[in-house]
């Protein structure tokens, strides 16, 4: 698939993830229980899912030895996927009551990151020891400013569609889900960054 592709895609499933979210917390407003169990478990676990769809697109654009199909055929083999997720999600929890590390433009690309990170260390187990899953400083510096740059895309194009979106459907408050929808799409520059960090190590 390329990069234009793996692109729409992101942003079709980002759409459909976020819009979910926002029309089943819209629908239980008034419930508030059920309230706090979409925003605190069931939309982050979306998320995820959004998440691992895009690493799945975006993984082969760097390892052209695996296809998106390969890459969840490999998960499922290798019985990873339960345990990606229950990581992400509790990598997640422990984020949110971190400062400032807690707001999306920080904790989506750690998640990338760390997402990434795992699948090529189960990929490559019998070269694990040798590799080396930090990010070197070049590449911390890349996405460092390119999360920067993000959270200014985002807050500016996040105001403007929330406001079009909310005349639009006489609707209130869709700007923190068009927010994430818009980060989660952001993420691909940070993926192909640390991938290819990961490629050169293999020798790619």
């Amino acid at each position: 698939m390329s990069l234009l592709w793996t692109i729409l895609a992101t942003i079709a499933i980002a759409a459909f993830g976020t819009g979910f979210c926002y029309w089943l917390m819209h629908k239980t407003q008034e419930v508030q229980s059920s309230l706090w169990i979409l925003e605190h478990i069931v939309c982050p676990m979306l998320n995820i899912l959004v998440l691992l769809i895009l690493v799945s697109l975006v993984y082969p654009l760097v390892d052209t030895g695996i296809d998106s199909l390969e890459f969840w055929e490999m998960l499922s083999q290798q019985g990873r996927t339960t345990d990606l997720l229950n990581i992400l999600f509790f990598v997640g929890l422990l984020l949110a009551f971190i400062p400032i590390v807690g707001h999306p433009v920080f904790f989506l690309p750690l998640q990338s990151i760390l997402t990434i990170a795992l699948i090529f260390n189960w990929q490559h187990a019998e070269v694990a020891n040798s590799l080396q899953l930090l990010p070197s400083l070049i590449t911390f510096l890349k996405v460092f400013f390119y999360m920067l740059l993000a959270w200014l895309v985002t807050r500016e194009s996040s105001i403007y569609l929330s406001r079009w979106l909310d005349h639009k459907f006489s609707i209130e408050g869709s700007i923190r889900l068009i927010a994430d929808a818009i980060y989660l799409v952001l993420q691909i520059p940070v993926m192909l960054i640390y991938s290819s960090f990961l490629k050169l190590q293999l020798g790619g």
